[in-house]
């Protein structure tokens, strides 16, 4: 599980650097990357109960607090062997894979003197709830957590 996390593609913030590996008989695939995929993301932000806008910083900082899902499913690729994938596609999908959490984003709006700067945002998500975990890491309610900049919308 890899803490950094760069928005967009599938987004599934729960499988970040994760090799979802499904078996279907003697066939072992790998899901990690593929040439095509689904998602449907869901952030529901709940700012107007958690205040944090002291005056002295309002103009310069924004706080957005959000619980979040994500389910997706990717193109497949088959492993060999050797576990390397192989570079035939195969026409398949993987299963869907869903998790869930809370994050919060914090976006700087102003810096100072460089007023040119596009706002930037530091995602902190956590996602709680995985459908489908690791093999090694079997639990399916767990402390996660990742560290990303930007937001995919």
């Amino acid at each position: 599980f890899a803490q950094l996390h760069a928005g967009g593609g599938l987004n599934l913030r729960g499988y970040n650097g994760y090799y979802a590996i499904d078996q279907s008989g003697s066939t072992s695939y790998l899901n990690y990357k593929g040439r095509s995929g689904a998602a449907i993301n869901l952030e529901i932000e709940f700012d107007r109960f958690v205040k944090f806008r002291p005056k002295i910083i309002r103009d310069y900082l924004h706080l957005d607090t959000y619980v979040f899902g994500d389910a997706g499913m990717i193109s497949r690729g088959v492993l060999n062997n050797a576990n390397i994938p192989l570079l035939t596609p195969v026409n398949a999908w993987s299963k869907v894979r869903m998790d869930a959490g809370v994050g919060a984003a914090l976006t700087i709006k102003k810096f100072g003197p460089f007023e040119k700067i596009n706002p930037f945002t530091i995602r902190f998500d956590m996602p709680l709830f995985l459908s489908a975990p690791p093999y090694a890491l079997n639990k399916y309610i767990d402390f996660r957590y990742l560290i990303g900049v930007s937001r995919a919308f």
